[in-house]
């Protein structure tokens, strides 16, 4: 779900539009139908103290605290303790609701720049959390700054899938925002500003889709050629 705490998986099923079953759903004000957005209005901070997760058997699961999961008809109260009005949760569609915020299939981080922000921030808990990326990617050598800003136009092979990095992730105020275990950190988005230019990540579209599994290895291809028309 968009805005919620999302789950760690070991395999995913890639396909055209990005991770299956991802951001499928969002958050509602039941009475308004405003989309949650809790980076900008101060009556959705709590919403990623929530979490949701997907089920081969059960569909789309939700929390209220990161621990006790079920369907959303079953959770519908313990997330308006937590909001303090009533929710809905909604499938977006072609034609139906719409998500606030859509740049690309998929968000990639790599450690590198985990380890450049921790220099920054050593007493901050960074973790992976805060900056929700789709695909984490652990390079051999954690100490450049940035290399993926140079994979920008090139295609990115990760097992049997291939991506293309397209544009780099601008951030918002979501990686500084509490979350289960992790408290209000506002240094954590300015150093963000500050050092990264706002960016941390880039984004990909999905050239081949397939099956993303932990330990897939990773190979860059040559710079994809801009046509002039």
């Amino acid at each position: 779900m968009s805005s919620l705490g999302g789950e760690r998986l070991e395999a995913a099923e890639l396909l055209a539009e990005g991770l299956a079953h991802d951001r499928s759903h969002g958050l509602f004000d039941a009475r308004s139908d405003e989309i949650s957005y809790p980076s900008k209005g101060k009556r959705w901070r709590t919403v990623p103290m929530a979490s949701s997760r997907w089920s081969e058997t059960a569909g789309l699961e939700v929390s209220a605290d990161g621990v006790s999961f079920g369907s959303p008809e079953t959770q519908s109260t313990a997330l308006e303790g937590i909001l303090g009005f009533p929710p809905a949760i909604r499938e977006y569609a072609d034609e139906g609701p719409q998500p606030r915020y859509w740049r690309a299939p998929l968000h990639l981080l790599t450690n590198a720049d985990i380890a450049r922000l921790r220099a920054l921030l050593p007493d901050a808990v960074l973790d992976l959390r805060r900056f929700r990326p789709n695909l984490m990617v652990e390079l051999d050598d954690a100490s450049a700054a940035m290399p993926q800003d140079a994979w920008l136009g090139r295609e990115i092979r990760l097992g049997e899938v291939v991506l293309r990095a397209t544009i780099p992730c601008v951030r918002c105020g979501f990686t500084s925002m509490e979350q289960p275990g992790l408290p209000m950190d506002p240094r954590v988005l300015q150093h963000l500003v500050q050092d990264f230019g706002r960016n941390f990540g880039i984004y990909c579209e999905v050239v081949v889709p397939g099956r993303l599994q932990v330990g897939d290895a990773l190979a860059l291809g040559a710079p994809v050629a801009e046509t002039v028309s």
